[in-house]
């Protein structure tokens, strides 16, 4: 029946469970064949309850609210379907699922603690599994291990047991993968021999893909673009490789074997670790890798480098795969195109070393909650499995068999003359034989090592070198794992979620006259606050701090109040709120400041959707220097962006005070 769809309607499966985990085809044979494991009872059916916050979007069934109609597409539909009936018929199970009404991590933890599991099966998003083992809720499944179908990859351990069915992450490509621009590596002559590029491919091909020889590359690129200017900011020049170190150090570790919190537990003292950050920090100091951080802090801001990188501004980087197709975008705009290559290993280990390996954190996980009827627990697992499998081999049919490979989903040039099959043969060959190795994102302590390591390779406040620095700070990390594990060995299921405030009106800023009396200020009637198991709490018991403001000094202060309120459970909640003090004697006008070039309005384009304070206005103050730019608006009465023309608008500022300033500006409205 499957073959009738087409290949390409069939390769985008929507809000698909993770198909990673089991080879295809098999039927619900257990690990040992035992009898022990649930067979297809031809008694009763059991209903397996399987949830998400997507949960939605995977039931075969759900249809659109408003539409009435199907919301998976034909294809996907048929699949699941019939991977439902595969269950069906092995197990006599029928699936269920279940979209979790708010949050997983408060779902799960409310409905554990009432003694009614929400679902038999749970999805966790990525990063939400420190949160939700923390709380005790998850089902150790080291009793039923023998319920696993034979072809499934059973998950690392966490903390010692067996807490999930699937992760997914495992046979890709990083996070974040280390992208070159192509055209720049063939511009610099001392890459080159007898006239030929030696591109990262061919190095890596021949074994010699190493840190040394991966530094020596990098110090031929910086040499060369020594005194060069950036395509779109000439202001600026072509690095070599401007990254978050971050990215760099968790990609180092893992090629030298090492990690934080991997397959084999804690590994923030391995060899390989404190190689990785030496390897980086040397790599820094010598101005190969340009990074960007806030001054006197190890602390980067996201994605720091993913706008030079598109802008030409780096050779290689690390950025998110999925912004990979936009750089890949402007690149072919100015004529380039972008390549992708593993992390180099240390110099000391073979190419063919099982620990020279490529970094894949966890992701989305599966498991089971605790209070799940006991006899479930293996024919759950098994519906989880069975299910995935079978999806996954009905997907391997319409997509052409079974021997096609997954398409490559990254922005690089796959069509290079010199490199291109070398690129895909390199990706396949390493994403194969990627597995999830890097825990730390799932027990919490992912940026308490890097706050450590960072540290220590930037002198922040004096840290000295990390094989000194994570001696002295390791209980950061130890304490809170040794913490988790204490709950995970008890029988407490433990609140972790500390209460939310919800601001009443939505938006709202704050900004007060200078000589305010911070007491006057009634912040409760502000802020409602609530908890996922106390419910909602007194407003009234709120403590503010308001002594990162100075009430009569003009300015903004960020976070110049802070709110804190804790639940029964002793989880603190936060409400930071940015303060404005202003002169409230001021009676000038404010300065408005239109921009030199404005841009034109497309026909059709709504005006009320433009941001007329960003477009068009460069600068809006007060007499202090205070920005206005929140307080602009635009008098649209005259503009008619339906009809090309010129048009009048107004835009007018007013300050704290009340002050007002006006300037009239021509707009043009022209056709596409």
């Amino acid at each position: 029946m499957l073959k009738k769809f087409s290949k390409v309607l069939a390769l985008g499966l929507a809000g698909a469970i993770a198909l990673t985990g089991c080879a295809g085809g098999k039927g619900a044979e257990t690990g040992n064949n035992t009898d022990t494991a649930p067979k297809g009872d031809k008694g009763e059916t059991t209903v397996i309850r399987i949830g998400s916050h997507a949960a939605n979007s995977m039931n075969p069934n759900y249809k659109d609210p408003v539409t009435g109609e199907y919301a998976m597409n034909e294809v996907d539909r048929e699949i699941r379907i019939q991977a439902m009936q595969k269950v069906k018929d092995e197990l006599n199970v029928d699936i269920e699922w279940v979209q979790f009404p708010g949050d997983t991590t408060e779902v799960l933890l409310q409905s554990v603690m009432a003694g009614d599991p929400v679902a038999d099966v749970v999805n966790l998003y990525a990063n939400s599994q420190g949160t939700i083992l923390g709380q005790n809720v998850l089902q150790p499944l080291d009793n039923y291990m023998d319920a696993f179908l034979p072809d499934c990859e059973i998950p690392a351990p966490i903390y010692g047991k067996q807490y999930f069915i699937e992760v997914s992450g495992g046979g890709t490509h990083p996070l974040s993968p280390l992208f070159y621009n192509i055209d720049y590596i063939e511009q610099v002559d001392a890459l080159k021999e007898n006239g030929k590029t030696i591109y990262p491919t061919d190095l890596y091909k021949e074994g010699k893909w190493t840190w040394s020889v991966f530094e020596d590359y990098l110090a031929k690129i910086n040499a060369h673009y020594a005194n060069s200017q950036a395509p779109e900011r000439p202001e600026k020049r072509i690095d070599a490789y401007r990254t978050d170190y971050t990215e760099t150090l968790i990609q180092a570790m893992h090629s030298a074997g090492g990690s934080i919190y991997g397959q084999e537990g804690l590994g923030i003292e391995s060899k390989g670790t404190k190689e990785a950050v030496a390897y980086v920090e040397g790599l820094i100091n010598k101005g190969l890798l340009v990074t960007e951080v806030v001054e006197g802090t190890s602390n980067r801001p996201y994605n720091a480098q993913g706008a030079p990188f598109e802008m030409g501004e780096s050779v290689f980087t690390n950025i998110e795969d999925w912004r990979s197709s936009g750089a890949a975008s402007k690149a072919a705009d100015r004529g380039q195109s972008l390549g992708f290559i593993p992390f180099p290993r240390p110099d000391s280990m073979a190419f063919d070393d099982p620990n020279y390996r490529q970094v894949r954190t966890g992701g989305e996980s599966w498991a089971i909650l605790r209070g799940v009827d006991e006899a479930k627990i293996p024919v759950a697992i098994q519906t989880y499995q069975l299910f995935n499998s079978e999806v996954q081999k009905l997907t391997k049919e319409v997509n052409g068999g079974a021997d096609e490979k997954a398409p490559i989903r990254i922005g690089i040039d796959l069509f290079h003359e010199e490199i291109g099959a070398d690129m895909q043969d390199i990706y396949y060959s390493s994403t194969e034989a990627t597995v999830v190795n890097e825990l730390s994102n799932m027990t919490g302590v992912y940026w308490d090592f890097m706050k450590i390591a960072g540290d220590s390779i930037f002198g922040v406040d004096g840290s000295p070198s990390y094989e000194v620095a994570v001696e002295a700070k390791k209980a950061i990390i130890t304490d809170k794992i040794a913490s988790v594990e204490a709950t995970l060995n008890s029988t407490e299921v433990k609140d972790n979620i500390a209460p939310a405030f919800t601001q009443v009106e939505a938006g709202k800023t704050y900004a007060f006259p200078k000589g305010t009396d911070p007491a006057s200020i009634d912040w409760a009637s502000e802020f409602t606050v609530a908890d996922n198991v106390d419910g909602k709490l007194d407003a009234a018991n709120i403590k503010w701090d308001s002594s990162a403001t100075d009430f009569n000094t003009v300015g903004v202060y960020s976070k110049g109040v802070v709110g804190t309120i804790s639940d029964s459970n002793e989880n603190e909640g936060k409400q930071n709120i940015n303060i404005t003090i202003y002169d409230g004697n001021n009676t000038t006008a404010p300065t408005l400041t239109m921009k030199e070039e404005m841009r034109t309005i497309t026909v059709g384009e709504e005006s009320a959707n433009i941001n007329w304070a960003n477009d068009f206005v460069e600068a809006a103050t007060d007499k202090d220097g205070l920005d206005l730019k929140s307080k602009v608006v635009a008098d649209l009465s005259e503009i008619d962006t339906t009809t090309a023309g010129t048009y009048n608008v107004a835009i007018t500022v007013t300050d704290y005070a009340g002050n007002e300033a006006t300037q009239t500006i021509e707009v043009q409205v022209v056709a596409e």
